[in-house]
């Protein structure tokens, strides 16, 4: 039998929440994320129910209702698995650099892997913010997106190999 809970802290925790806080229709962005930053600041780790794959609206009328009945859930212990809505209804703007790890996809899929989730990324410009939010050196005259995936990619192995580097 598997897992059914997750532990999540740090910023999986943030876009958890930041995430949840965001598909309630009755949450205002910026009181979205005063509650995300509040509750990050407040709550040092949760456990998730698993998948969380898929998120749904909070259909309870009012941040106050959503936020008691999320209580009210969590003291109990019977807290539902949240599910979102689909990536399509998040505005563009709200790109976020740290969404998944360069070193963890790189470990868990393999080069091929990362490069796929790097063609998933439409913008240059964001994913050399992914670079630069993650640490990975790009050089400044690469404008090819293919090329830039492919240096993220070489990037992040290099990371990786002064981690194993540093630790023996």
């Amino acid at each position: 039998m598997g897992k059914t809970t997750k532990p999540i802290a740090g910023q999986s925790q943030r876009k958890y929440f930041r995430d949840l806080f965001k598909c309630d229709s009755g949450v205002t962005p910026e009181a979205a994320a005063r509650l995300t930053e509040t509750c990050c600041s407040e709550i040092a780790q949760i456990r998730v129910r698993l998948p969380l794959v898929v998120r749904r609206p909070l259909k309870l009328g009012g941040a106050s209702m959503a936020l008691e009945a999320a209580k009210g859930a969590v003291k109990s212990g019977k807290a539902e698995p949240v599910k979102t809505a689909s990536v399509d209804a998040a505005p563009a703007a709200t790109f976020d650099p740290h969404a998944f790890s360069l070193i963890v996809i790189l470990r868990k899929s393999g080069k091929s892997g990362l490069l796929a989730k790097l063609a998933e990324v439409s913008d240059v410009a964001h994913l050399r913010a992914i670079a630069n939010a993650q640490h990975v050196s790009l050089d400044a005259a690469l404008s090819d997106r293919a090329a830039i995936c492919e240096a993220i990619v070489a990037g992040t192995e290099r990371r990786i190999a002064h981690r194993q580097a540093a630790a023996s």
